[in-house]
């Protein structure tokens, strides 16, 4: 399914803008969202860009760059990292997989882009797409019907848990067939660490390590996908659940929350720092106050490392 394009595809980040497409028609019942309008060979280019460049480098830097003589935050995260695809700045426990709750839903998305699937193909709310989401809480009813691209902003933006079911089961062959190209996908990305029990994270079977989601993120940043949904302040009546989104002063490419019970309270994203992209993780933090507190521990240290002030 998933081909590796050419590593001389390959190019240096820049900031593009995300298009908008065409405003859907107004519905009676509920408002319609709008999303980048990307045509299919240069959505499916694009990521196959990124495995391209993923499959190119051998891997991350295991040893963590010099600071300067900057001193590390303390952060109350299990495990925590900072890095590019050439660098890494920081790294606590950063080689344990561990649960990773929505974060998981990066990989749901890019599979579903990946896959080369109608983007405006509508698709029904059912009882199993409540049953597969342990019933969580959801602003998709029971019997709504709503496009692909529609339930892609829902599951990024808003991180619904209905929504990564129904992409989930929509996908040629269901759920076995989706775990099956997750799994093709990381393995291909060679992000080793991962592992999925369910499209939206809320199974402790979903697992990574900090060092492979920084893989990922950094990749993912050159997505303009990834890119509109990670700045993209609502989704219908609901706030985008990472803080970081509302900021403009932040310059936030891709990234995603999670939280569980067994994860943790999680956050891990993509930003620009001068002309450079750093992925930021933080993982198991106690408490969404900690999180927030360790992000910006870790986004200060990367700007005193790299020499662009507090």
């Amino acid at each position: 399914m998933w081909k590796l394009a050419s590593v001389a595809s390959r190019r240096r980040w820049r900031r593009p803008s995300p298009r908008c497409g065409r405003k859907s028609r107004p519905s009676a019942t509920r408002p319609r969202s709008r999303v980048p309008e990307m045509h299919r060979p240069g959505r499916r280019n694009v990521l196959l860009g990124a495995l391209a460049w993923a499959a190119g480098i051998p891997s991350l830097a295991r040893a963590s760059s010099p600071g300067g003589g900057i001193e590390p935050p303390i952060l109350s995260a299990r495990h925590a990292f900072i890095g590019n695809l050439n660098d890494t700045l920081l790294a606590v426990h950063a080689d344990v997989a561990v649960p990773i709750a929505s974060v998981s839903k990066l990989i749901t998305a890019l599979v579903v882009l990946g896959a080369d699937l109608p983007l405006d193909e509508k698709i029904r709310i059912t009882e199993d797409d409540a049953r597969l989401s342990q019933h969580t809480r959801s602003s998709l009813p029971l019997a709504s019907v709503w496009r692909r691209d529609e339930l892609l902003e829902w599951l990024l933006v808003a991180s619904d848990n209905r929504a990564a079911a129904a992409l989930a089961r929509s996908y040629p062959g269901d759920w076995p067939e989706f775990q099956r190209a997750m799994r093709m996908l990381i393995t291909q990305m060679q992000l080793f660490s991962f592992d999925f029990g369910d499209a939206s994270g809320l199974s402790s079977i979903n697992r990574a390590n900090a060092r492979d989601l920084g893989v990922l993120l950094v990749l993912l940043s050159q997505n303009p996908w990834f890119q509109h949904f990670a700045r993209k302040p609502t989704v219908g009546a609901k706030m985008n659940v990472n803080r970081y989104a509302h900021d403009h002063s932040v310059a936030l490419l891709a990234g995603k929350t999670g939280f569980t019970s067994e994860a943790g309270y999680c956050l891990a994203q993509a930003e620009a720092f001068g002309d450079q992209v750093f992925a930021l993780v933080v993982l198991h933090a106690r408490d969404r106050q900690a999180r927030a507190r360790d992000m910006d521990a870790l986004r200060r240290y990367t700007r005193l490392t790299l020499g662009l002030g507090n």
